[in-house]
């Protein structure tokens, strides 16, 4: 493997850790929706209806994040935020407020008991995977990657020195994918992709992709022998038509008016 590759796999393997979230919500629709949207955003989650449940389940298990609604039973959002700040075994745990209340007197009190982040409804799927991003990760992404299964074309008739081929991806954002393969390329190697977002000629898109980094399934507990690939030529119309398969994957079969 190259020197210049070592960096990109180390990123790789440490983003195959999946982060708790303990969602805090009385309102079953809103509790649904957003922890099936965080776990098609691949974390785990857990949910619970107020926050002395939130309290007995973190001391069970101290989650990575808390996101919680202002409006519960008994104590309320913020008294458990204030709780949780309070608490030496706690007052690390990130505490995003997502909640129905848009005022501004009523976020300032959340920032001033140290909430982390502040989200109201509906927040879109972009959003809610941004404010996590921005309270857990050191180099937080901008734009959502979506766990999946499509088929992809690797290469192009006429191309010298690389046999065209079908793989699949497993991973797709707007700016890149995780092409899932044993056929690996070198760190830095620049070739046309095809990505079916349908089974259908016309749900294609074509791209040019960089190879950024590669890992044989071997070695740091990752079993899924593939690439990371960084899209360098893409339409902006296509770019669109793969943010807009992303965002429909998300809410599938979810209400969204939450």
């Amino acid at each position: 493997m190259e020197q210049s590759n070592v960096p990109h796999v180390h990123k790789q393997l440490k983003e195959h850790r999946k982060l708790l979230v303990l969602v805090v919500n009385n309102n079953m629709v809103s509790q649904f929706t957003t922890s099936v949207i965080l776990q098609r955003l691949n974390y785990l989650v857990f949910t619970v209806k107020t926050a002395e449940e939130a309290l007995t389940a973190i001391s069970i298990a101290s989650p990575q994040i808390v996101l919680t609604e202002i409006d519960l039973p008994n104590m309320d959002g913020i008294a458990l935020l204030q709780r949780l700040k309070k608490e030496k075994g706690t007052k690390d745990i990130p505490v995003i407020i997502y909640t129905k209340h848009q005022d501004s007197a009523t976020r300032q009190i959340c920032s001033q008991a140290g909430c982390a982040g502040y989200l109201t409804y509906p927040a879109n799927p972009n959003q809610l995977y941004e404010t996590v991003q921005q309270v857990t990760e050191a180099t937080p992404r901008h734009f959502v990657r979506l766990n999946t299964s499509l088929e992809i074309i690797v290469g192009k008739e006429g191309i010298p020195g690389h046999r065209v081929r079908k793989e699949r991806i497993t991973a797709l954002s707007v700016n890149g994918m995780y092409v899932n393969t044993v056929n690996l390329l070198p760190y830095g190697t620049i070739l046309p992709f095809t990505i079916f977002l349908q089974n259908t000629p016309e749900g294609s898109i074509s791209i040019e992709g960089k190879v950024l980094y590669s890992h044989d399934g071997k070695s740091g507990g990752v079993t899924q022998s593939g690439m990371g690939v960084s899209f360098t030529k893409v339409r902006p119309e296509d770019r669109i038509r793969i943010e807009k398969f992303i965002q429909e994957k998300l809410i599938e079969g979810i209400a969204i008016a939450i």
